[in-house]
Formats: structure tokens, C-alpha cells, sequence
């Protein structure tokens, strides 16, 4: 399918906004840490959790190569798949939409030395 169909175009541009949304977006599991002391005593408790959460890659980048860099770490499976499944839903709908967009202008443009009137179909089927 050629890039110079405004359809493949229009439907690239959607969805390498989102893919560029998916890299720009990592997720990241942090360690957050907590002091407590009970009152009349000596002892301080530390209580150490992670918390999910998203970070802008330049940030994630920046904490990685910091000095508290095991704070940070990238939940990578969820990261590589939500761009896969995003290149891959883009890639279907490319050549899925464009088709049925394509052979639509086709049937309305007509050929010249058209038989007679089509019988009237739903438009839902793939294969006509």
C-alpha cells in the first residue's frame, strides 16, 4: 500500500501520535520509603513500598543515571506491549479502513461501461 494515499496517511499520522504518546509515557514501579517513631521511644521504623506510576522518558532517563537509581525501575512487558499493540492496531486499520474507503471511491466513480445497477448491500460485509 502506497504511502501517497491520503488514507494510509491520515491513518499513520493517528496512530504514530499515539505510538509517540507510548514511548514518551514509561511506566515505572518507584520505591517509596517512610520513617515513623513511636512517641516514648527510641526506635525508628522505616517502611519501604513501590508505587506504580508513569514517567516522561527524559525524567525516567534523568532518575536512572542518578545517585538513588534503584528507586526507578521500568515495568518494560507493559511498556513494549502497549507500543506493539499500537503498531499493530495502526498497521491493520491501514490497510482494513483504507481498503473499504478505497473500494467505496471506486463504485462511486464508476468505470464507464457499468452493466446496470448493483443490488444494495449493508456495506458490512469484507468480502462483496
Amino acid at each position: 500500500m502506497p504511502l501517497r494515499d491520503p488514507c494510509v496517511r491520515l491513518v499513520m499520522a493517528a496512530f504514530g501520535g499515539l505510538f509517540l504518546v507510548a514511548l514518551l509515557a514509561v511506566p515505572v514501579t518507584t520505591s517509596t520509603s517512610e520513617l515513623r517513631q513511636d512517641p516514648g521511644s527510641r526506635l525508628v521504623f522505616r517502611t519501604t513500598y513501590p508505587k506504580s506510576s508513569t514517567m516522561f522518558l527524559p525524567s525516567y532517563l534523568a532518575a536512572k543515571s542518578g545517585p538513588r537509581s534503584a528507586e526507578v525501575r521500568v515495568r518494560s512487558t507493559q511498556w513494549i506491549g502497549t507500543m506493539a499493540v499500537i503498531a499493530a492496531l495502526g498497521i491493520f486499520d491501514s490497510f482494513a479502513l483504507c481498503r473499504i474507503l478505497r473500494r467505496r471511491r471506486r463504485r462511486a466513480g464508476g468505470d464507464g461501461d457499468d452493466p446496470g445497477p448493483r443490488p444494495r448491500s449493508s456495506g458490512l460485509s469484507l468480502f462483496h
